[in-house]
């Protein structure tokens, strides 16, 4: 048995949910977990790609360092491993990352409509505003760069054209942003919708990401 083994098996779980609850179609999305030092490597655990979630089983997850090589697995990893290597490298509070293509939220990525800071849930759990990023292909080094320079200090971001990134302390806490940015992209459409969009009052929002920034910022580096 691996030694990561309850750790692949909260990847494989969260991956199984996500699509169980319709937030990715057939073998689309990634999810992974930061599994800290083995030695001197950085490690994570990746979901592999192109397999279909229903059928995928705890050996199936991938276990990389943070060159993207591969420490244990058959399988190859998910093709937006970089991705991930790239957001736990510059955000070191994140230990889970859900990438998903929800149906609301990859709307407005499409239009290429951030979310400005429109619900109270969405600025103490997301950081604020939810950005969307530059186009780049899936898997190139570009894709690395747009997303982080999106995200910024944020747990959520959209990708253009594509889908949307949701990041967390553990993976509970990516899983429940993931699922928040679908319910804020679905709440600000309605609002577009309705021709009316009230943004939160400026100083509440700037109380509610410094609430943010204390439980998730890397201030104190």
């Amino acid at each position: 048995m691996s030694m990561w083994n309850s750790e692949k098996k909260m990847v494989l779980q969260a991956a199984q949910q996500m699509a169980e609850k319709g937030l990715v179609v057939g073998t689309s999305g990634n999810v992974s977990l930061r599994l800290g030092k083995y030695g001197e490597r950085e490690l994570l655990a990746i979901t592999p790609h192109g397999r279909y979630y229903d059928s995928m089983d705890v050996d199936d997850i991938v276990v990389l360092d943070f060159e993207g090589e591969c420490v244990e697995g058959e399988l190859d990893a998910s093709i937006e491993k970089m991705l991930h290597i790239g957001v736990y490298k510059a955000r070191r509070k994140v230990n889970a990352i859900i990438h998903a293509h929800p149906v609301f939220g990859s709307a407005l990525a499409v239009a290429g409509l951030e979310i400005p800071a429109i619900l109270d849930d969405q600025v103490t759990q997301i950081g604020g505003e939810i950005k969307v990023t530059e186009y780049a292909l899936s898997g190139s080094p570009e894709i690395v760069q747009n997303v982080l320079s999106a995200l910024g200090p944020r747990n959520a971001v959209l990708l253009a054209n594509h889908g949307a990134l949701s990041v967390g302390r553990d993976m509970r806490e990516a899983f429940t942003v993931c699922e928040l940015l679908e319910k804020t992209a679905k709440i600000y459409i309605c609002a577009l919708s309705l021709g009316k969009v009230n943004l939160l009052p400026a100083e509440i929002a700037e109380v509610e990401k410094a609430y943010f920034a204390a439980l998730h910022g890397d201030s104190e580096r």
